[in-house]
């Protein structure tokens, strides 16, 4: 058997378990840059996924500090929420927002899992417009940004819909970290105009897709007025 035809074979019996096999085995344990998560299903040979999101967990993780009050957008299965809460500390908290229902109970079991529940409370709800937002997310509560709560760090993950929240909110963070999604029709300038209007510069850039407009942006409040 010629090497080629054995990466195809391999190929083909990695796609065939993926639609028919992977799906119905039970949820095991990995870990996702530092934090657990019961994510990943039963027979996947890879538990540890170091760089996971690296580029806006380690962000947020630089602008958290202790005793924090942190507002997610885009809560996904909570990676991100579990590292602002240690960052944040037993005096700190994190209100999630993540409207898909498998990624709104695998978040809050994430928090439980690793034992910071107390301080971080996921909302099953969509904040701003929902550009694109997987299961069954586009069917449950909306939020206005306008009514976030008030944060010292606000981080966004929301496939599209960044720069019409920072555009809308009324909440002054001090630091926002934000992901952008060029991909989803909202390119990084688009985002960068928005943080400027709002009063906020952005203190640094981490590509994390290039080629699809995915660029993590972490940025400081340098108004107090802005919009």
């Amino acid at each position: 058997m010629t090497v080629p035809l054995a990466g195809k074979l391999r190929e083909e019996a990695q796609t065939a378990y993926n639609r028919a096999v992977r799906p119905h085995l039970p949820y095991k344990v990995g870990v996702f840059n530092g934090v657990a998560s019961r994510r990943i299903r039963l027979l996947d040979l890879t538990d540890t996924f170091p760089d996971y999101e690296a580029a806006v967990v380690d962000a947020t993780r630089e602008r958290v500090e202790p005793g924090d009050e942190v507002v997610v957008v885009g809560g996904g299965y909570g990676v991100t929420s579990v590292a602002a809460a240690r960052a944040a500390g037993p005096d700190g908290h994190v209100t999630t927002y993540e409207p898909a229902r498998n990624r709104f109970e695998i978040a809050r079991h994430t928090a439980s899992l690793n034992e910071v529940e107390d301080r971080v409370s996921v909302r099953r709800k969509l904040v701003g417009p929902g550009v694109k937002i997987d299961g069954e997310g586009d069917r449950t509560d909306r939020v206005s940004p306008s009514a976030l709560p008030d944060c010292d760090v606000l981080e966004l993950d929301c496939e599209g819909a960044e720069a019409a929240i920072i555009e809308s909110m009324t909440a002054r963070p001090r630091a926002v970290v934000v992901e952008t999604h060029g991909c989803f029709g909202t390119p990084e300038s688009d985002t960068r105009e928005a943080l400027a209007e709002r009063g906020y510069e952005v203190i640094d850039r981490t590509p994390d897709e290039p080629d699809r407009g995915i660029v993590v942006l972490t940025a400081e409040r340098v108004t107090e007025h802005g919009g």
